[in-house]
């Protein structure tokens, strides 16, 4: 199993409130199918509990990636607030293809630790 990390974010206030915005470097590391412009992200937590987050792009402006769908029930099963840390990774695993991983963080006395 290959483990690659995506994106580390910390997160601002939009993102604990309404959307996570995905740096937009990163839209590359998505395939979206020709013509659409929203795809659903299946992501395991560190828990091994599964979460859908619909990514979606504005198709006629500049793209701006952002996670809706189950994002801000993640945000608030985790209990995460401004300045928490999100790791996005993705895992090449024989047969079964792509699967997501998603880590949160918090600082405590200069550590990050997991949020569960």
């Amino acid at each position: 199993m290959d483990q690659h990390h995506l994106f580390t974010k910390v997160l601002s206030p939009v993102d604990t409130t309404h959307r996570l915005t995905v740096p937009m470097a990163n839209l590359e590391d998505f395939e979206f199918p020709a013509g659409q412009h929203a795809i659903n992200i299946e992501a395991t937590d560190t828990i091994e509990k599964q979460w859908t987050f619909k990514l979606s792009i504005r198709p006629n402006l500049t793209p701006r990636p952002v996670f809706t769908g189950q994002w801000i029930q993640f945000v608030k099963e985790k209990g995460l607030k401004v300045g928490d840390r999100i790791v996005f990774s993705r895992q090449q695993t024989e047969g079964d293809g792509v699967h997501y991983r998603i880590r949160a963080e918090r600082e405590i006395f200069n550590c990050r630790v997991n949020v569960e």
